[in-house]
């Protein structure tokens, strides 16, 4: 998949769907082996970026471009697949607009 610049940041090779009940949110998938990308919520105007996903160098298998791309905070921590001791801000939603949780 390919993350475009412009004024729609399109994403292109990807499928896109609606959330069930949730009519504002988009995720994205790989056409071609159907994984998850990213998904938007256009209430917010936000992406959430699926960190599994991101590319890897093959030989140290750190994740490209870190220094550009590393994060800031974790958000929806409470449905976390597994726990990161990293001292950044944990929140169960958007930073700022939701609990704090760590």
């Amino acid at each position: 998949m390919n993350w475009t610049k412009g004024k729609d940041h399109a994403l292109t090779a990807c499928d896109v769907y609606s959330v069930a009940g949730k009519p504002w949110k988009n995720r994205y998938r790989c056409k071609s082996c159907g994984a998850g990308i990213t998904s938007f919520n256009s209430a917010k105007s936000k992406y959430s970026v699926w960190a599994g996903q991101l590319e890897r160098d093959l030989e140290t298998k750190k994740i490209k471009n870190w220094e550009l791309i590393k994060p800031t905070v974790h958000i929806f921590y409470e449905t976390r697949m597994l726990d990161v001791d990293d001292g950044m801000p944990k929140w169960d939603g958007y930073p700022e607009v939701s609990n704090r949780i760590g």
